[in-house]
């Protein structure tokens, strides 16, 4: 089951709008096989699902760098992101990242000498 849905994570992304509802789909599966093993409250899921998703399809898309209304210009990164930079490689695996962190729930490690 997924967590999140097509349409959502579209929402967020508006350079995914060139993507099937299949590929899509297919990263948020992979999104949620691994949220779905977070230790957060149920209730963040969906959210988190949806912007790991979303950086999942940001990897190999040309972003705009800068774009001009009249007459219409843009112009756009030389490559793919660097997706050696994890989660900081997009704006949205950051968002997913600083969330995972404010949501994750918190333990306290001790251990007794």
């Amino acid at each position: 089951m997924q967590l999140t849905t097509i349409d959502k994570v579209k929402a967020i992304a508006t350079h995914l709008q060139v993507l099937t509802d299949e590929q899509v789909s297919l990263l948020i599966d992979d999104a949620t096989l691994e949220v779905s093993e977070l230790k957060v409250d149920d209730k963040y899921k969906e959210k988190l699902t949806r912007y790991l998703a979303a950086h999942y399809g940001s990897l190999n898309q040309r972003q705009a760098q800068s774009e001009t209304v009249g007459p219409i210009k843009r112009t756009f990164t030389s490559s793919a992101i660097d997706t050696s930079k994890g989660l900081d490689a997009t704006a949205f695996g950051q968002e997913y990242a600083r969330l995972l962190k404010l949501y994750s729930k918190k333990t306290i490690n001790l251990v007794v000498i």
